[in-house]
């Protein structure tokens, strides 16, 4: 049998099509990325993150096609026997480049743990995951990769699954990505002088969200800084346009700054100009760095 992937809007390697490719070679059968006019699959997986993100143009009209992904349909599952698979990473490049184009490592990427004890009302991963829960440790899905994107939504939510997770990382000399954020909120003493023993790939994300969270921020900062997690290594994703003002926004943006940390803003609506126009502000550093909101005319 024959098997076409389809990731139509990954930014990342898409973890449920290597799974599913893990699970048919298993069986078989042959897998590979879906070229139009050129492959004629028996059966096509397509994955698709984003609901915004128009799909993809090239099905063919005469192969079945099983479409999952949050973009389709957020109750859309794996069977547990394919979830507990070990991705394929042969289907995606995974190597790292410096910008000069030589490769440094390659990574790997899952999660130890699927859904999030928080019910942010912007957020769609508790209606897709539930509470919060453990379903592996990195050997599920690492076997020797420099480096590593962690996919949890709220891994400091479980501090037992925190502290496994954290020490195989340390252990294995592990460069990572917290790509999806850690909570500011939860942090502890204990916590962040683990964090300060991992390698990391890119800076350790958290956000602030809501403006009343301004004591947690603050505090976690704290914390963090005093059991040797220096800010240059956080950032943090703001969220603007679903229940903050304009002010409110270049409030927690300047704040951040003036902590001497990273701002990241993530706007609820892209088709909003005010919301795009202050997120190229903010997320391009050159100009953050160089000039105030009321002089920018990007």
């Amino acid at each position: 049998m024959k098997i076409g992937l389809v990731a139509v809007d990954s930014k990342i390697s898409n973890l449920a099509l290597m799974k599913l490719s893990a699970y048919h070679k298993k069986l078989g059968d042959e897998v590979k990325i879906f070229e139009p006019l050129i492959d004629k699959p028996d059966l096509i997986y397509a994955s698709k993150v984003f609901d915004s993100t128009p799909d993809y143009e090239y099905y063919p009209a005469d192969v079945p096609i099983i479409k999952g992904g949050t973009g389709y349909d957020i109750k859309e599952k794996l069977s547990d026997e394919i979830e507990s698979m070990f991705p394929d990473y042969s289907i995606f490049n995974h190597n790292i480049r410096k910008r000069s184009g030589q490769i440094i490592g390659n990574y790997a990427l899952g999660f130890t743990s699927r859904g999030c004890s928080r019910q942010c009302p912007f957020c769609l991963v508790p209606e897709k995951e539930g509470d919060i829960k453990a379903v592996a440790d990195i050997y599920d899905f690492w076997n020797g990769q420099s480096h590593l994107m962690l996919l949890d939504n709220n891994l400091t939510a479980l501090p037992e699954r925190f502290e496994l997770t954290i020490n195989q990382l340390i252990k294995e000399k592990i460069k990572t990505d917290f790509s999806q954020g850690l909570d500011i909120r939860f942090i502890t003493a204990e916590m962040a002088q683990s964090l300060a023993k991992v390698k990391l790939w890119k800076q350790i994300h958290f956000a602030w969200d809501n403006i009343q969270d301004e004591e947690a921020v603050r505090r976690g900062i704290e914390v963090l800084n005093k059991n040797g997690v220096k800010n240059w290594k956080l950032s943090f994703y703001v969220l603007i346009g679903f229940n903050t003002t304009p002010e409110e926004d270049l409030y927690r943006v300047e704040v951040l700054r003036g902590l001497g940390v990273d701002p990241f803003v993530m706007p609820y609506n892209r088709n909003e100009l005010y919301q795009r126009r202050f997120a190229r502000y903010v997320n391009h550093k050159a100009i953050f760095k160089s000039t105030t909101w009321e002089l920018y005319t990007g």
